[in-house]
């Protein structure tokens, strides 16, 4: 049963007919009510790709939603969509290749967050004997940089199949970071990403993919 808050002109929550609503970042939302769930081998092939597209990029979000929430939660502002959303949405678009049932993550092609702040000029990642050390070029000059824009940085290893997370870390004028690794990590292949984040934490970068290591 759907109640009326505020009157009858207020808003309305929970179930009416074939609708459900329900109030999401301060704005009423209906959505039709779930069918029941339909088996896999039952969706058309187009269904089946889409899905398993999800299936794939979820796979990749495992424990990284407190980075992705950090990267695309100004994305969603002012709508109904959620962090999450945007960060599969964006990746499921543009970061897969191949062709169902063969997709595998495009690892060059993946963000871990999208916006505005300027990257620095130059950035690399390297192997050093206590892990990975990120490098960056920092001026004071560079329209938008700021001296307290700190770090995003994600290190995933896919034979293990786990990430490495680690948010608001060094300052953009540092123009380094060292992550020490486990020495379960050291010497397996890994992909770098970088991005940044204001201090206020109001404005993101677009990440820059920083390559291979191993």
């Amino acid at each position: 049963m759907g109640k009326l808050l505020n009157g009858p002109q207020g808003q309305v929550i929970g179930s009416v007919g074939n609708n459900v609503s329900y109030v999401l970042k301060g704005q009423n939302v209906i959505k039709a009510k779930c069918r029941k769930v339909i088996k896999f081998r039952k969706l058309s092939p187009a269904q089946q790709d889409n899905c398993y597209r999800m299936t794939v990029i979820n796979k990749f979000f495992k424990g990284i939603l407190p980075l992705l929430k950090a990267g695309f939660h100004n994305v969603s502002i002012g709508t109904t969509s959620h962090y999450h959303n945007a960060a599969t949405s964006y990746n499921k678009r543009h970061a897969l290749k191949g062709e169902y049932p063969n997709l595998t993550i495009d690892f060059a092609n993946i963000k871990i967050s999208l916006g505005p702040l300027p990257m620095p000029l130059t950035s690399s990642a390297n192997l050093i004997a206590e892990g990975v050390e990120f490098i960056w070029s920092y001026s004071d000059s560079q329209l938008d940089a700021k001296a307290g824009d700190q770090t995003l940085i994600l290190l995933h290893f896919p034979a293990l199949e786990r990430s490495l997370q680690f948010i608001y870390g060094s300052l953009r004028s540092s123009g380094k970071e060292i992550i020490e690794l486990p020495e379960e990590y050291q010497n397996t292949q890994m992909e770098c990403y970088l991005s940044f984040i204001s201090g206020d934490r109001t404005l993101v970068a677009d990440s820059s993919y920083l390559g291979r290591l191993n």
